[in-house]
């Protein structure tokens, strides 16, 4: 018989929620959300990231990226700069203000990976790497 709580879907989200649920209390501290503090890692690490590569990076909606642009742009943390080849494209910098933020804020997510594999050997974590991307893959394959 189907039990609910032994369904991968189930406990993926339900785990999956209260892990970023935990980190996103962390971030608040430091004004900051999840999606803000993703941005950031991304726009950091590819400096002139287009905002349709970060659309697809974070797997969200060009829309949604334009909104969180604008927030972040409000707050002196990114700025956005014109393809001087292509005006169509936007891409996106940090500041000053934001590589400071960025560098204040990378470590609350280095802790809180830290704090969330405590105990947990390296190879179980490759285990459960392997697990979970065999899992996608059976079901990609099944659609």
């Amino acid at each position: 018989m189907f039990n609910l709580e032994d369904c991968i879907a189930f406990m993926t989200n339900k785990y999956n929620k209260e892990i970023t649920d935990l980190f996103s209390q962390r971030l608040q501290e430091h004004n900051i959300t999840r999606v803000q503090w993703t941005a950031l890692f991304y726009i950091g690490k590819n400096e002139g990231i287009t905002q349709r590569d970060l659309a697809q990076t974070l797997d969200s909606n060009e829309s949604s990226i334009v909104r969180l642009i604008d927030r972040m742009e409000k707050e002196n943390i990114v700025k956005r700069e014109k393809d001087p080849t292509d005006r169509r494209i936007t891409k996106l910098f940090l500041t000053e203000e934001g590589m400071k933020k960025r560098d204040e804020i990378m470590p609350i997510g280095e802790k809180f990976s830290k704090d969330c594999i405590k105990g947990i050997s390296e190879e179980d974590l490759e285990t459960f790497k392997e697990v979970l991307n065999k899992m996608v893959k059976n079901l990609n394959k099944s659609q």
